[in-house]
């Protein structure tokens, strides 16, 4: 039949191609250090002779290998010493900046209880001039929690319970208390010793 070999021949050829496909490998060899060495033995024709190194070119190659070290450790430590330096910065001022919000906070704090402690005391007084003893300690009280180490309003509380204990002959132990503590702490005051006398009976 005509046609016959060309159709013979194609399968002849697929035939042959597909078995050069089987033969060939899908991946690469991995060039390793022992399969390169081999190889550069191979074309150069035999074993590679290596050169021993003098003790003088150790003792050079060890010299090198210090100083390369020596570099390395200096430029580690310039990195570390600005990054100590950057972080330390950093901190200090964050510990600046809350410091100063709180002493700013405090002083903010501090003028409020002098303000309100104020109008407590002239209130205090305007009762203490009505010789309403009562009233002007509970008001010269109010001023005394919010500054309790403040002269002016432990004299004015103290000189109120003086006043109470010698008309009323009420809150004398609460007067001597608070003149002891105040004359202990103001020795010098003269006012205090004056007030030290209303109360003599109770020493």
């Amino acid at each position: 039949m005509p046609g016959e070999g060309s159709i013979q021949g194609m399968i002849t050829s697929l035939s042959n191609n597909k078995r050069l496909l089987r033969k060939k490998n899908m991946f690469r060899p991995e060039k390793t250090f022992m399969s390169l060495k081999r190889a550069y033995i191979k074309s150069a024709g035999g074993e590679i002779e290596l050169k021993k190194a003098t003790k003088k070119q150790l003792r050079a190659i060890r010299i090198q290998i210090i100083q390369e070290r020596r570099k390395n450790w200096y430029a580690f430590y310039i990195i570390f010493l600005f990054l100590f330096s950057v972080i330390g910065f950093v901190t200090y001022n964050s510990i600046q900046n809350t410091i100063i919000a709180k002493e700013k906070a405090e002083k903010i704090e501090l003028a409020y209880k002098e303000e309100r402690s104020l109008l407590f005391i002239s209130k205090g007084d305007y009762w203490l001039k009505k010789r309403s003893w009562f009233n002007a300690i509970f008001e010269y009280k109010r001023a005394f929690e919010l500054l309790p180490y403040d002269y002016t309003v432990n004299y004015r509380l103290v000189n109120a319970y003086c006043l109470r204990c010698e008309n009323e002959f009420e809150d004398c132990k609460k007067g001597k208390k608070l003149l002891d503590k105040l004359i202990n702490q103001f020795p010098k005051k003269p006012e205090l010793l004056q007030l030290k006398e209303l109360l003599k009976f109770e020493y």
